[in-house]
């Protein structure tokens, strides 16, 4: 698969997420943050900030590695981040007169910092010295170590350890696995097909959806329409910021079922985390793929690209499309629909059929 996405992303001139997947090593390989390292390391500077290119900290983390990298380098007790949509404790380890841990900060499957801390136990306090890893596409933008200008107070620092540890108990939300191995991972499935909209936090089943559903996740929507199809049913098309759902009902407007949904800004997760601005690979890799050539523009990913389950890839040097089918019950499919240009994600669709 590493030769076909890297055709296909210099094709489309896009920067490559898939260096994430390039001999990555297993998270959590390296030892807990020490004082004595961070403080040899600041060497009686109150904070090291590296925001350069190749720039390297104490542990050989550089500004430009993957988020992959990071991670290994420290010990990680929750390798599936459990936590919440924003935050996961990766460890807590020791005791006074010394505490490690560690916190992935996050915007869903987006990691947006790796931070490591020491709480050091005093006779006047307690010391807080920490490094962090600030990332921006799945990639290190700027390392920054310090150590507190004022030494934390006993109850201070044990809420930090409490909120940490309380966070290890939350399982609410977690990473989906990706892997350039496609054989490790599923296919797209049934459970999958479901949408999460940031701003209120639900989660809804598209197979199932409706409109006072969607109304309780982003409000009445701003434009409501409704046309007569050819055979006497009612369309009706609600749009929100982004966010486009066309609903089927019957002659006298009884609600009969979903026909698509449709989100084109940054407002939503769908299956497995996928959300609008991803790097195509990043979204392949989180799906069942093979490398099966039919042509100059067209891979099959699995199946075999018209009877569901499927998963197929059209691309040209500017734009790429993917479609996962999933077979339904009754004879029915779900397609999802990707439109990718310059190599992030710019559309979604999910379709009933």
């Amino acid at each position: 698969m590493k030769k076909l996405f890297a055709v296909v992303l210099s094709l489309l001139l896009a920067a490559s997420w898939g260096a994430l997947a390039e001999a990555a090593p297993e998270m959590g390989e390296g030892t807990y943050l020490t004082a004595r390292e961070i403080e040899s390391y600041l060497a009686g500077s109150a904070e090291v900030l590296l925001d350069q290119p190749g720039q390297a900290d104490f542990r050989g983390l550089q500004v430009g590695d993957n988020v992959a990298q990071v991670l290994a380098a420290y010990p990680n007790d929750n390798p599936s981040l459990d936590g919440t949509y924003y935050e996961a404790t990766l460890y807590i380890a020791g005791e006074q007169p010394e505490v490690s841990l560690g916190i992935v900060v996050r915007d869903g499957q987006h990691i947006l910092g790796v931070s490591h801390a020491v709480l050091s136990w005093q006779e006047e306090g307690v010391l807080l010295s920490q490094i962090v890893y600030t990332i921006e596409d799945d990639f290190v933008t700027a390392i920054l170590a310090n150590a507190s200008q004022e030494l934390l107070t006993e109850e201070e620092a044990a809420s930090f350890v409490a909120e940490s540890a309380q966070m290890q108990e939350i399982s609410e939300y977690f990473a989906y696995p990706v892997s350039e191995d496609g054989t490790a991972l599923a296919p797209l499935e049934r459970e999958d097909l479901s949408v999460r909209f940031q701003a209120s936090g639900k989660k809804l089943d598209v197979i199932d959806l409706t409109y006072e559903q969607m109304a309780d996740a982003l409000g009445d929507a701003p434009v409501d329409e409704w046309t007569e199809d050819s055979n006497g049913e009612q369309l009706r098309t609600v749009q929100w910021d982004g966010v486009s759902l066309l609903l089927v009902y019957d002659a006298q407007k009884n609600f009969l079922r979903v026909d698509s949904l449709t989100v084109n800004t940054d407002v939503a997760e769908g299956p497995r985390g996928v959300r609008v601005g991803d790097f195509l690979d990043s979204v392949i890799f989180r799906f069942q793929h093979e490398e099966e050539y039919v042509d100059d523009s067209r891979v099959l990913l699995y199946g075999d690209g018209q009877q569901a389950p499927y998963g197929v890839l059209e691309y040209t040097p500017e734009s790429a499309e993917v479609t996962y089918g999933v077979a339904l019950a009754e004879d029915g499919a779900a397609l999802w629909h990707l439109t990718f240009t310059a190599g992030r994600l710019q559309s979604m669709s999910l379709l009933l059929r």
